[in-house]
């Protein structure tokens, strides 16, 4: 289990160099993350359970379970639980690149040169 925050885990599902799955889970209550994109990985996520609020180049909806939203290389996005209940999704990262690493520094609050570090993997928007 790879905790992001206090209100997001994920526990890998695939980690290869080409893919990287995961489960998420977004507890009640969290906020939207930093604006940011992801300059040469495309993401999926699939909403299993609840919703998750979703800030996409500018437009935002609500993603209900079923749903699935394709996220390509370069867009800007935010994405959170701001509903009531628990959230689900799967969520593939392609190509996996360092992404299960980036995510591992982050719970271990390795905040210390990050953006340099990951640059390939995480860009802050703006």
């Amino acid at each position: 289990m790879i905790r992001l925050g206090p209100h997001q885990t994920l526990e890998v599902r695939t980690s290869t160099p080409d893919v990287l799955e995961v489960e998420s889970t977004w507890e009640p209550g969290g906020g939207p993350p930093l604006a940011h994109f992801h300059p040469s990985q495309d993401e999926r996520f699939e909403v299993l359970e609840g919703e998750l609020t979703v800030r996409i180049d500018g437009g935002e909806r609500v993603l209900a379970a079923g749903e699935v939203l394709e996220i390509p290389a370069g867009s800007v996005h935010e994405m959170w639980n701001a509903g009531e209940t628990t959230a689900r999704a799967t969520w593939r990262v392609t190509p996996a690149l360092r992404t299960e690493e980036m995510f591992r520094t982050i719970a271990a609050g390795g905040v210390e040169d990050f953006l340099e570090r990951f640059a390939s993997e995480f860009r802050l928007a703006g």
